[in-house]
């Protein structure tokens, strides 16, 4: 006899944050990549139009790291580098495909996210090594610290992620955005640390109380230390 309405079951999802950061964690890295391939200069101050967008996923990388351990994170990086390399890869084929006669934007596509593969090649590198680093750190300090000097952990991993992170991606980025030479390749690089760097220690006031927010209220949370094994 088939099951009745009153008989059907389904999955009852557990009452946590953690697929929500996992999915702005994946959102804010796509955006960035789009975001990326427009060089943006303030006078002589060069960077990507994603210099908005990237720290965020650094800010949602340390709440993982605080609240959920190395384990979590990691997951949310590599589900994140999956999701942005699909986004690629739809691009790509969303470019090759044949467009029709009366479709008149073709180049401008190209123009805009013709790019993007390339971009996302240096990106997920930078993002993945990146932010590993970052979270790593994070948990290895409070470990060592005992969850205490919040702030500390945060400046001590930010300073270890964004500097892998940002090398990585623009020795990738450099040459597709038309820089060409040492000294704006160098500026880049500087001003992409330093920016991203100075915008987390900014934040850093809104940071800490929304750490202190999902330590009270996610039901999940442990606040004893991780074993190796999280």
């Amino acid at each position: 006899m088939p099951a009745t309405a009153s008989q059907q079951h389904y999955a009852q999802p557990s009452r946590t944050y953690y697929d929500l950061l996992l999915c702005a964690s994946a959102i804010i890295l796509i955006l960035s990549n789009i975001a990326a391939t427009k060089g943006v200069a303030f006078g002589s101050v060069l960077t990507d139009g994603g210099f908005f967008l990237f720290p965020l996923a650094y800010i949602i990388g340390d709440v993982l790291s605080e609240i959920y351990g190395f384990a979590r994170t990691r997951r949310v990086i590599i589900i994140s580098f999956l999701a942005a390399a699909f986004a690629s890869l739809s691009f790509w084929i969303l470019i090759k495909l044949p467009s029709a006669d009366y479709y008149e934007n073709q180049q401008a596509l190209e123009a805009v996210l013709g790019p993007v593969p390339l971009i996302v090649a240096g990106s997920l590198a930078g993002y993945l090594i990146g932010q590993l680093l970052n979270s790593w750190v994070m948990v290895a300090m409070k470990k060592r610290f005992d969850g205490k000097f919040l702030v500390g952990r945060l400046v001590g991993s930010t300073l270890v992620g964004e500097l892998a992170d940002t090398i990585i991606f623009c020795t990738v980025a450099a040459p597709i955005l038309g820089i060409s030479t040492f000294d704006n390749y160098l500026n880049y690089v500087l001003v992409g640390y330093f920016y991203k760097c100075l915008v987390e220690l900014v934040l850093m006031p809104v940071t800490v109380p929304v750490i202190s927010w999902f330590k009270k209220n996610e039901p999940t949370y442990r606040s004893v230390s991780e074993t190796a094994s999280s």
